[in-house]
């Protein structure tokens, strides 16, 4: 009757060989583990005792946008006999807030037929809501059947808005219909010019990414942004104001409507800051 062989000392090694390595990698597991624990359980900590804030609190408004005051435009601007429409709810949600402000703005100063006669005015604002910072017409454009002429960033004249140097940084982009050239128009002619800016924490931006950083401020406990869109065109809305002129009426424009929903409507970041405790909404 045969002996079942015996195991071989090879074979013994190997198998402890394999358990020491298992146990090695296993603690050496569970000591990543632990470290990434403590770290997320002091992190919070200490960035409260440092003063830090990652959950930034909501700044509800002094006052809705849709109660801005048309009256305090005046005498330079009135609003066009003609409001826009309500936006239906599915593009309530697409902007992601309900406190919006779409205005048609009349410089009484133009004629009529002039280009930069009526400013389309659309203003968004943001608080409460990590990461949501809202589509901008460089994409909303393009994906609306536009190709991109010509983008740009100016500087705007408008004092006492806590602008660096007194100076506003807008977004200015031009914007003509798919296939204008090949129909033979000239893309000039054919180009809708949009501007846009960010008011972000008592700060201005020109794009996402800065509202972001500016946001980012772990030292900062409140958050909140507003988006401010502005395009030109006639009385009429059938003709588009060009890129000059566009550039130029939008000056005037923001040194009315600025200070009027910084006063009215934005909570002061300095005294936000100071004061300690989130605005109660009027």
């Amino acid at each position: 009757m045969s002996e079942a062989p015996a195991s071989t000392g090879i074979g013994l090694a190997a198998r402890d060989g394999v358990s020491a390595g298992a146990a090695r990698t296993s603690a050496r597991y569970y000591v990543c583990v632990g470290v990434l624990l403590v770290c997320a359980l002091t992190m919070q900590t200490v960035a409260q005792l440092l003063g830090n804030h990652f959950r930034k609190a909501a700044v509800p408004l002094k006052r809705p946008l849709a109660a801005m005051d048309r009256y305090k435009l005046a005498p330079e601007y009135t609003l066009h006999i003609e409001p826009p429409a309500a936006l239906p709810e599915e593009m309530i949600e697409w902007l992601g807030t309900r406190e919006y402000l779409s205005w048609r703005v009349v410089d009484t100063r133009h004629d009529r037929a002039d280009a930069v006669n009526t400013a389309h005015l659309f203003i968004t604002y943001y608080t409460g809501k990590p990461d949501m910072v809202p589509h901008v017409p460089d994409e909303c454009y393009l994906a609306g059947g536009y190709d991109c002429l010509s983008a740009e960033t100016i500087e705007v004249p408008v004092p006492e808005v806590g602008a660096p140097r007194d100076r506003v940084g807008v977004r200015l982009l031009g914007f003509v219909p798919s296939g204008a050239t090949l129909r033979g128009q000239n893309p000039h002619d054919a180009a809708t010019h949009v501007m846009y800016f960010f008011l972000c924490n008592g700060r201005y931006a020109v794009t996402r990414d800065e509202v972001r950083l500016i946001q980012a401020n772990l030292f900062d406990k409140y958050a909140y942004y507003a988006k401010i869109e502005i395009r030109f065109t006639d009385y009429s809305m059938r003709r588009q104001a060009d890129r000059q002129a566009s550039a130029e009426a939008v000056g005037p424009l923001l040194r009315k409507i600025l200070p009027l929903l910084l006063k009215d409507h934005v909570a002061d970041w300095n005294e936000l800051n100071a004061r300690g405790t989130a605005v109660p909404p009027a």
